[in-house]
């Protein structure tokens, strides 16, 4: 079973806000992410999604909303990274 999570991170304080689990990337997903931004840009504020399959990218890109909605660039796993896992660092955390 594909499986996307896709993480809803706060633009200004870098924290995960929310995330959203999917089975699969349809303009359903699109359509619920579009919303997610437009209720955080009428509170002020603004999201970044990371952790965005090819599929899911595609599609955000193919409706126009790629850059609307902030997607991280596609960034390559660190040697020894499990690939599709994000680490989540939240303010405050000691530097490794």
């Amino acid at each position: 079973m594909n499986r996307e999570l896709v993480l809803i991170v706060d633009v200004e304080t870098d924290e995960v806000i929310g995330h959203l689990d999917a089975h699969t990337a349809d303009l359903a997903v699109v359509e619920a992410l579009a919303r997610v931004q437009l209720r955080a840009r009428r509170r002020g504020a603004q999201i970044r999604l990371t952790n965005v399959s090819e599929r899911l990218r595609g599609l955000l890109e193919l409706t126009g909303l790629g850059e609307a909605l902030c997607v991280e660039a596609r960034r390559q796993p660190e040697l020894g990274e499990e690939f599709g896992v994000d680490e989540v660092v939240q303010p405050g955390d000691p530097p490794v």
